[in-house]
């Protein structure tokens, strides 16, 4: 067993497949929890609240956490700042006061289309690039 060589993948582009299918997979569903959340607290305004409430104080701790992470647990700077402007833009969306209430429940949905298709993109992206070794 000892002098066995190490098998390798015959196609290159599947050593990092679990990265991005995973980045893959939070693109849409962070789209679609983006958008049902903007939705629902669009219909309902205390929902609407509490879930910006709750998305910008979890981006605003993720951007604390990311500027003094110097142990093992670490969060990527880019997703924190885009869920603390998800957050804000959900906040200055529901009280339906002026006319930045309009622009910020615009961009919430606006950005969640977009992360939704931006997942897809990369998906079809995937698997053409997968189906080139085939």
């Amino acid at each position: 067993m000892e002098n066995e060589p190490e098998l390798k993948d015959a196609n290159p582009a599947t050593e990092d497949l679990p990265n991005k299918g995973k980045i893959i997979i939070q693109f849409i569903v962070g789209g679609i929890a983006l958008l049902a959340v903007a939705i629902l607290g669009s219909r309902i305004r205390p929902v609407g609240l509490a879930a910006g409430m709750f998305t910008f104080f979890s981006g605003i701790t993720m951007l604390v956490r990311s500027l003094r992470s110097q142990n093992g647990r670490q969060f990527n700077f880019k997703p924190a700042l885009i869920i603390t402007a998800a957050g804000f833009l959900l906040l200055l969306a529901n009280p339906r006061f002026g006319v930045v209430a309009g622009f910020a429940a615009y961009f919430v949905v606006v950005g969640a289309i977009g992360l939704i298709a931006f997942g897809l993109v990369k998906a079809i992206k995937l698997a053409w690039d997968l189906g080139k070794w085939t």
